[in-house]
């Protein structure tokens, strides 16, 4: 009677592991990321009379974000345009008067380098004077704003923070092995912390490299549903579901075998042996 109760526990007890392990889903540290994201800066050394955004504030792909005081440079373009126009004139005339042998052909070609060479300051000034304004790259919002109007500022200082946040990407690091079953396409879940709420979301492309320390890689995924909670930032767990997790019997988290309860009269519960009984 002592040795079939012991079976009945032991029994019970596996079927109990088995239940729980079938319903356990794999949970992985997550953090949502914006899609495009770039800081700004400024290619020129000047003072700024135009920051159009504010922290927070959205922007559409062209507007203008941040302008800077050019009078100089556009005084210097007005100078070269001067200076071409004069140097065309004197090629004219010079061309006449090669014409009537009264100059010479060196002389009209150095002209026509003195026009080309103007030509070429009118086209860098041009190049100077793009660098006055900072025009949206993409649609998006502004992250951070790191000066402030009328503020001068160097080349090289930035000057803005944006971001894309159209549609947020889900950055998880995965078990390598993981990598038997799991594709682009693959659906799994996203809980975030900071809204106590679960989206849906999908695997969009596997890293390109396993980190042989750790044996992880890199996944990104997108949420599918739509949220229009969702920030920049945020950070949660990403939920596996257990059909894939349980595969081949198998732990996904860590790989290895599940571990299988014991009698402790020597009787393996899981080969089904009878345990070894005990005589007076």
């Amino acid at each position: 009677m002592r040795t079939f109760l012991r079976l009945l526990i032991c029994a019970t007890g596996f079927s109990v592991f088995n239940t729980a392990y079938a319903a356990e889903s794999a949970e992985i540290r997550a953090q949502l990321n914006a899609q495009h994201s770039s800081i700004l800066s400024s290619e020129m050394a000047a003072k700024i009379i135009q920051l159009n955004v504010q922290e927070g504030e959205r922007f559409k792909q062209g507007d203008l974000l941040v302008a800077f005081n050019c009078a100089e440079q556009q005084a210097q373009l007005k100078k070269a345009q001067a200076v071409v126009q004069a140097a065309e004139k004197t090629y004219e005339v010079n061309s006449r008067l090669t014409k009537l042998n009264s100059m010479s052909p060196l002389e009209l070609e150095m002209a026509a380098a003195e026009v080309a060479k103007a030509k070429a300051d009118i086209a860098l000034m041009g190049a100077v004077l793009q660098k006055c304004a900072i025009a949206a790259p993409f649609s998006g919002r502004v992250a951070e704003r790191m000066v402030q109007r009328y503020q001068y500022v160097k080349a090289g200082d930035p000057i803005l923070d944006i971001l894309d946040d159209s549609q947020l990407e889900v950055t998880v690091l995965v078990p390598s092995s993981w990598l038997k079953w799991l594709k682009p396409g693959y659906e799994f879940k996203v809980f975030l912390e900071e809204t106590q709420r679960e989206y849906p979301a999908k695997v969009k492309m596997l890293g390109a490299r396993i980190d042989a320390v750790s044996q992880s890689i890199k996944i990104t995924g997108v949420i599918t549903g739509k949220a229009d909670d969702l920030l920049a930032g945020m950070s949660g767990r990403a939920i596996f579901p257990a059909a894939a997790t349980a595969k081949d019997g198998g732990s996904v988290a860590s790989g290895m075998e599940p571990m299988r309860p014991t009698a402790k009269d020597g009787g393996s519960v899981a080969t089904g042996t009878e345990p070894t009984a005990k005589h007076d």
